[in-house]
């Protein structure tokens, strides 16, 4: 399942060496955002250049990023979708708390090489998105043109998108096009709600390569690796859990990446706002995403 990055020529005619991941699933609780940040963290530590989109109107992967509350005067993605400000503007370095009490900067530190394109909770427009959207005459591009835009500054950018099929989670993925080295990655509890979505998933991304105005610019997002997440182990797991996770393997068997183990630590990166790796490295969850990492293309250094 290894994969190796390719150089492609974007809307500028410029070369770029990039990877873009994008945790898509229409189902929520389906551990998108832990994901994100624990895998941003794994290859950050290792020495890759990371951008985290946080898309979701719940600004959870920013908040676990060490960027909630806003200083005054910070800009975030919505002010890019509503073109009050250019993406590159908006940036800011990913940190983790190391003072549970502190409420300064002082209280946090940096993740090395992880940056973060920031959510605002409390932006007047973070639950219009789909209207500021329709409004800008259908434009989906707004984020692959930014992204463009940044050049080489990044190895991998990594979109935490919200667990709907609108114009948001479209906006992102519209970013895998045919020369774009990426995938659509679904990560799935081990429950059968979950895995079913999968299927939604799939004629979904159909319906997107099939409409015109994205076969013209040669948008083609795949579902090309599926996640097990929270997967049973010996000391945890019901029958439904380990009949879904069985059930994924046979499926998806050829594109599963390595699983992720169940671990509570999982459930105290929002209280702490520090991603699992960090948080716990050496904990079941941390184990498992530097698998994934290395997985998806990104060896240790």
């Amino acid at each position: 399942m290894t994969s190796t990055a390719t150089t492609f020529r974007t809307h500028d005619g410029v070369t770029r060496d990039r990877k873009i991941f994008i945790f898509a699933l229409k189902a929520g609780g389906t551990a998108k955002t832990s994901t994100t940040t624990a895998l941003a963290a794994q290859l950050g530590l290792r020495g890759y250049r990371v951008l985290v989109v946080d898309l979701d109107p719940q600004c959870n992967a920013t908040r676990v990023l060490g960027r909630r509350p806003f200083r005054g005067g910070q800009m975030s993605i919505t002010d890019v979708m509503a073109d009050d400000a250019e993406l590159k503007d908006v940036i800011v370095q990913a940190r983790y708390r190391v003072d549970p009490e502190g409420d300064g900067d002082s209280s946090f530190e940096f993740i090395p090489n992880v940056y973060l394109a920031p959510g605002n909770l409390d932006h007047p427009d973070i639950d219009d998105a789909e209207r500021i959207l329709n409004a800008e005459d259908g434009n989906v591009f707004w984020l692959k043109d930014g992204l463009d835009d940044l050049g080489e500054e990044y190895d991998a950018v990594l979109v935490d998108p919200p667990a709907t099929y609108g114009r948001l989670t479209v906006t992102a993925l519209v970013l895998l096009d045919h020369a774009t080295e990426g995938a659509v990655i679904p990560p799935v509890l081990c429950t059968y709600k979950e895995a079913d979505a999968l299927v939604r998933l799939e004629k979904k991304l159909g319906e997107i390569g099939e409409r015109r105005m994205y076969q013209r610019r040669g948008i083609r997002p795949r579902m090309k690796y599926v996640m097990a997440c929270a997967a049973p182990t010996a000391s945890f797991g019901t029958e439904e859990h380990w009949e879904t996770f069985n059930e994924l393997k046979e499926e998806y068997g050829e594109v599963l990446l390595p699983p992720v183990r169940w671990s509570g630590v999982a459930t105290k990166i929002y209280r702490n706002e520090c991603a699992v790796p960090i948080l716990s490295p050496n904990s079941r969850p941390a184990q498992d995403y530097a698998k994934v990492a290395t997985a998806l293309g990104f060896p240790r250094r």
